[in-house]
């Protein structure tokens, strides 16, 4: 038999350490300690926790959004996370016919983002073949992410093209390294907020939700970049690191949209990508090419980032 636990703040430690060391696809993202960055208001949270003879084997963090549970509106993705224990068929099963019954008991409309290939201990084949067999309806955006490997330059993968600005990139002198002055991080902001507004969004952070993550919630596993062109920041770019799968994710780049040069971002993604194959990372993701939930390609994107030599993935989420 399981127990459902509604989530409550008392629950904090023990779903953290679950997520980050008794599941096959937590990561970071799904801790309480990320998500409860968000301001008490800003969701309705729902999450629960699946327990069986005193031990947590899953857990769903969510929010309920009118009359739909999303896992998670707060992240890129939420869950289902299963204990390393129980991911098997027949198990898989009992876990989520037993959260089915609880959530549409109380939701008309259910959303799961399941944690992406890359970002998983294992492959996600297994949870995505029962939530379909379950009734649910698979949803795909198109991602990206280059391999890595230590040794390999990544510039070499690249095409001619890119190779050229990367190359005029170190004649014009630009400096790689970590943003540390606060002046820095409100320029990158500036620029983010520019580059949303081209598609009528906000960034989904503020400013200082990221001195946040950066300082006291997830120092760990997030990291600024920029390059320089003397003293002048011309790009930057936050990224999430996936220490349990090497894994390193682009979650925002921002170039200063007047700097003509050359396309600072490519110079951005290269030195990346070299310092990360540097430190034993194998994959770099450059998160989703599409819009409205995977219905419209943006090819420009795409065919950039297949420039850099990068492979398509799938991101998907499930609806009932």
């Amino acid at each position: 038999m399981y127990e459902i636990l509604p989530y409550s703040p008392e629950l904090d430690k023990r779903l953290d350490h679950f997520v980050e060391h008794e599941s096959v696809n937590g990561t970071f993202l799904q801790t309480r300690r990320f998500l409860n960055y968000h301001p008490a208001d800003r969701f309705t949270d729902a999450s629960f926790a699946l327990e069986k003879s005193g031990t947590i084997v899953a857990y769903f963090p969510g929010v309920a959004k009118e009359q739909t549970f999303i896992s998670h509106a707060g992240t890129t993705f939420g869950g289902p996370i299963i204990a390393k224990s129980f991911y098997s068929g027949s198990r898989i099963l009992e876990i989520l016919k037993e959260a089915d019954q609880h959530l549409t008991s109380r939701f008309k409309n259910i959303r799961f983002k399941i944690t992406p290939a890359i970002f998983a201990e294992e492959s996600p084949d297994l949870l995505e073949y029962m939530l379909e067999h379950m009734g649910y309806t698979r949803h795909t955006e198109l991602s990206s992410y280059c391999t890595l490997q230590s040794g390999v330059d990544p510039l070499k993968n690249c095409d001619k093209e890119c190779r050229r600005i990367f190359k005029k990139s170190e004649i014009e002198g630009i400096r790689f390294g970590n943003m540390e002055k606060n002046e820095d991080f409100e320029t990158f902001y500036h620029f983010l907020e520019i580059s949303k507004s081209k598609h009528n969004v906000h960034p989904v952070h503020t400013l200082q939700e990221l001195y946040d993550l950066k300082d006291n919630r997830i120092p760990d596993h997030i990291r600024f970049r920029g390059i320089w062109d003397k003293d002048t920041l011309v790009a930057a770019m936050m990224l999430f690191r996936f220490e349990k799968t090497k894994t390193i994710h682009a979650q925002y780049v921002a170039p200063n949209p007047d700097y003509e040069k050359f396309q600072p971002t490519i110079a951005l993604y290269v030195r990346v990508m070299r310092e990360a194959a540097l430190e034993g990372f194998q994959k770099i993701s450059w998160g989703i090419s599409t819009e409205n939930g995977g219905e419209f390609l943006n090819e420009n994107l795409h065919r950039f980032k297949e420039s850099l030599g990068a492979k398509a993935c799938v991101n998907s989420f499930y609806t009932k």
